[in-house]
């Protein structure tokens, strides 16, 4: 007699959660500044100090792929002009540093809110508009978070902290861009 062969039960699959992409929300002043885990500081700074290069390009060249996106909307595109192009290298790199230092004291918040990222977004003033400035934000949470998770390892609590430390000083840079859009005056 043959052996009598048994198919494999059906595997029967959930359907997936749909669950919306979690956006960093913007610090709300509290009148100090929050405590930063060193060791996540550490993490941080040796994740990013070697790429902040590649993240000044990749910032730079986004900036520039999106202010071409908008102007191709008009009639009038022209090309970057060598000044702007340098300005916004100066803008990112000096983000770029005080992201990798863990930097959210108040000049940083300053600057952050009326240089760097009105200079990145293309509009030069200060208070740049909020969309604008959080999808650069979240541009460099997704490279930062690359480059922290940049190779398997047994034990990830170290990503993990300097992950923490890396939204934390985005979100009070975002709360930084926030209160400067409030207060800056509306456009006539």
């Amino acid at each position: 007699m043959g052996m009598a062969k048994t198919l494999p039960a059906p595997v029967v699959q959930s359907p997936r959660e749909v669950r919306p992409f979690s956006f960093l929300e913007p610090a709300r002043p509290s009148g100090r500044l929050p405590e930063l885990d060193l060791q996540g500081c550490e993490r941080l700074a040796e994740a990013l100090t070697d790429s902040i290069p590649m993240l000044v390009r990749a910032l730079v060249d986004w900036s520039i792929a999106r202010q071409r996106r908008d102007r191709w909307s008009q009639a009038s595109a022209q090309p970057i002009q060598l000044a702007v192009l340098n300005r916004r290298r100066r803008a990112a790199r000096a983000w770029c540093n005080a992201i990798a230092e863990a930097r959210v004291d108040e000049p940083v918040q300053h600057a952050v809110a009326q240089q760097w990222l009105p200079i990145l977004c293309g509009s030069g003033t200060a208070g740049a508009d909020f969309a604008a400035g959080r999808s650069f934000v979240e541009f460099v949470r997704g490279l930062a978070t690359a480059c922290l998770f940049d190779a398997p390892k047994a034990s990830l609590l170290g990503e993990a902290r300097g992950l923490h430390v890396l939204e934390t000083v985005l979100a009070v840079h975002l709360g930084a861009l926030e209160r400067a859009v409030r207060r800056s005056p509306a456009p006539a």
